[in-house]
């Protein structure tokens, strides 16, 4: 697969905007903050399969043979960009994970900097942030090059 599909398969249309846009301008992506336990991020959770992000009830299937862990997930619907959303059915009301201490690299990794390139944003009372910065060494070349 091209590094054009592929970032067509895993990229929305307007993640590839932020993707190239990031690149022209020399960007990276920060992650910033902390986790305030609100449980937000485990009712609408895009997941990734083999080429990219899920976009249909059949790739989610295709997904569940190779990792059966995710069968706590439950499909809620499509976000605007057209990926499947899922909530968590570990979660309990007051937005705690009843299996914590067990949790899957999808929840102890979030936010992951591919949420920004699928187009998705933080949910709602998030600690964290997500900044498009420029690179400190970009500052530094440019000093040891006196622009």
């Amino acid at each position: 697969m091209s590094k054009i599909s592929r970032l067509l398969s895993t990229y929305s249309p307007l993640g590839l905007i932020r993707y190239l846009r990031m690149k022209v301008m020399g960007k990276e992506l920060l992650i910033t903050g902390s986790c305030h336990c609100c449980g937000n991020c485990c009712r609408k959770i895009n997941l990734d399969g083999t080429y990219g992000w899920l976009r249909s009830e059949k790739e989610f299937f295709e997904v569940l043979k190779d990792y059966p862990e995710y069968e706590r997930f439950e499909i809620t619907g499509k976000d605007d960009q057209g990926f499947v959303q899922f909530t968590c059915k570990w979660l309990t009301d007051e937005g705690i994970c009843v299996d914590h201490a067990n949790s899957l690299s999808i929840c102890v990794n979030f936010p992951d900097k591919s949420l920004h390139f699928c187009g998705g944003q933080l949910p709602s009372g998030c600690g964290f942030t997500l900044n498009e910065v420029r690179p400190f060494a970009k500052y530094l070349e440019d000093e040891i090059e006196g622009k």
